[in-house]
């Protein structure tokens, strides 16, 4: 039981939307995918606004300090790059930068906050907030009423009307 219950939730500070299928599968009552799932939602919320700049710190730390030292490792990693990600040109993101954008102008932070948990993921919404509005009281607050909005809709969807997977 506790392994399902930690999965859910790791899954649901990631990508949101995901761990309500995964939840149903489990049979869990709506009272506990509610919770389980807004938990998790809540836990990435607060990891990836607070400690997102240590986490590129510690990455780029990891790179200079390990990386620039081995020349063989990182000339092996760059071929090993080159192999596997296909050529993209730049118009696909610049393409994501604009909608980016555009999400900031026309939506603002309800916007971004508001569609966070079901069509960006946690860390991708939490980034966008925080380096769009800042660090503060107010972004965190939206996220966390969106948050709980999504998991109360989803939770109702999955469980009260019964979809099975």
């Amino acid at each position: 039981m506790w392994e399902k219950i930690f999965s859910i939730l790791l899954i649901s500070s990631i990508k949101f939307i995901f761990a309500f299928p995964l939840a149903a599968s489990f049979k869990f009552n709506f009272i506990t995918t509610f919770i389980v799932t807004s938990t998790g939602g809540m836990m990435g919320i607060v990891f990836f606004f607070f400690l997102w700049d240590l986490v590129i710190k510690l990455y780029l730390w990891f790179i200079h300090s390990y990386l620039y030292k081995f020349p063989k490792i990182r000339n092996y990693l760059k071929q090993l790059k080159n192999k596997l990600t296909p050529k993209k040109s730049n118009n696909t993101s610049f393409r994501k930068k604009k909608r980016y954008v555009w999400l900031k102008k026309n939506a603002g932070l309800l916007g971004i906050t508001f569609f966070t948990p079901v069509l960006l993921s946690i860390p991708l919404g939490t980034f966008l907030a925080v380096r769009f509005y800042g660090r503060n009281f107010k972004t965190i607050l939206f996220l966390s009423i969106t948050l709980i909005f999504w998991a109360l809709i989803l939770s109702c969807t999955v469980c009260l009307i019964g979809i099975k997977y």
